[in-house]
């Protein structure tokens, strides 16, 4: 059975460090063992079990895995900062968790959802457009830098 890092869990259960800790002295994280490096929590599936307490309020944490859709956005910026150059930097961004990828085009065979918020200020880079694909799809990209014909 794979086992997790109380940072690991801590990410998986969307809770803190020093909260699980307080699960783990309560006897409340089953199977949770120690060794010389710290505490081991072991997933059963692909997640850390917490037994539910006797008193108070229903615990808020993560029970499954959640997965990020891979997102699709025009970065506004980019083509800002084009309109002033010779060589003309690919615009589209692709976002899978973290990492950003970008081209000047893509394709891809799937489902696909296409969200407008007006408000966003946080998310993808504050874009108010963009797209969302499973993240299971494959997609094909396609980089270039452009030359303007002046």
């Amino acid at each position: 059975m794979k086992s997790v890092s109380i940072a690991e869990a801590s990410t998986l259960l969307e809770i803190s460090r020093q909260r699980i800790q307080q699960l783990i002295w309560a006897k409340r994280v089953k199977g949770a063992y120690k060794t010389k490096k710290g505490w081991q929590i072991p997933l059963y599936g692909e997640m850390p079990r917490i037994i539910r307490g006797k008193r108070g309020k229903k615990g808020t944490w993560r029970v499954k895995r959640s997965e990020k859709p891979t997102i699709i956005h025009v970065n506004k910026h980019k083509i800002a900062a084009n309109h002033h150059k010779e060589i003309k930097e690919p615009v589209i961004a692709l976002r899978r968790g973290s990492k950003v990828t970008y081209c000047s085009e893509l394709s891809f065979e799937g489902k696909c959802k296409i969200v407008y918020r007006p408000d966003n200020k946080k998310l993808n880079g504050g874009a108010k457009v963009w797209i969302e694909v499973d993240s299971s799809t494959e997609i094909n990209l396609k980089s270039k830098k452009y030359l303007t014909d002046s």
